[in-house]
C-alpha cells in the first residue's frame, strides 16, 4: 500500500512597509531609505491597499512622463538630503567638545544645538519623502501608480504632476491626516 504525501508551498507576499523595488528605481548615491517614519502610507489598512492593487493600471496617463517626474524629484531629495546631512556635520564640528571652551556663549550654544535640531527634522521628512517616492516606483512597477490606495479611485492628472509620489486621492489624503 502507497501513501502519497502532498506538500503544501506557501507564497510569501512581501508587505507594502518591507516590498523593495528593484526595477525602475534610479541609481543613487545614498543608500536607499528604509524608514517609514511619518508616512502617510503607515496609517492605511493593509486591506485596503490590496484592494486598490488589484485594480488595473490606468491607460490614461503617461508612465514614461511620470516616471521621469519622480527620478527628478527622487534627484532632487537626495541633494537636498546630502546638504542638509554636509550642514549638520559642519555644525557638529563647530560645536565645542565637553571641558571645552568654558567661556562659550550658552546663548550661542543653544542656538547651534536647536539649528542641528531643525536639520534633524528636515532630515527626517526629506526621508520620508524618499520612501513615498520609492512606493510611487513600486505601484508603477504594480501596475497601480495613479490609483488611490485606500479607494481605489483615480488620482486626477493634475495632483499627479503636482505630487507624483501621491498615493492617495486629495479626500483620502485628509482622512489619513485626521
Amino acid at each position: 500500500m502507497a501513501t502519497q504525501t502532498t506538500s503544501s508551498s506557501k507564497t510569501s507576499k512581501p508587505n507594502a512597509k518591507s516590498a523593495t523595488v528593484s526595477k525602475g528605481l534610479p541609481e543613487t548615491n545614498l543608500s536607499p531609505v528604509s524608514k517609514t517614519g511619518r508616512s502617510s502610507l503607515n496609517k492605511v489598512p493593509k486591506t485596503k491597499i490590496k484592494e486598490a492593487q488589484t485594480k488595473q493600471q490606468r491607460e490614461d496617463i503617461d508612465l514614461n512622463h511620470f516616471r521621469t517626474l519622480l527620478i527628478e524629484e527622487r534627484k532632487r531629495l537626495e541633494e537636498e538630503l546630502e546638504q542638509v546631512r554636509n550642514q549638520s556635520t559642519d555644525m557638529d564640528n563647530a560645536l565645542p567638545e565637553d571641558g571645552e571652551g568654558g567661556d562659550e556663549d550658552t546663548a550661542d550654544l543653544a542656538s547651534a544645538m536647536m539649528d542641528k535640531e531643525m536639520d534633524l527634522s528636515v532630515e527626517d521628512e526629506l526621508e520620508d519623502l524618499l520612501v513615498q517616492v520609492d512606493r510611487a516606483f513600486q505601484k508603477i512597477e504594480e501596475g497601480t501608480y495613479g490609483i488611490c490606495d485606500v479607494s481605489g479611485k483615480p488620482i486626477p492628472n493634475s495632483r499627479l504632476e503636482l505630487i507624483p509620489f501621491a498615493v492617495l486621492t486629495v479626500e483620502c489624503q485628509s482622512l489619513s491626516e485626521g
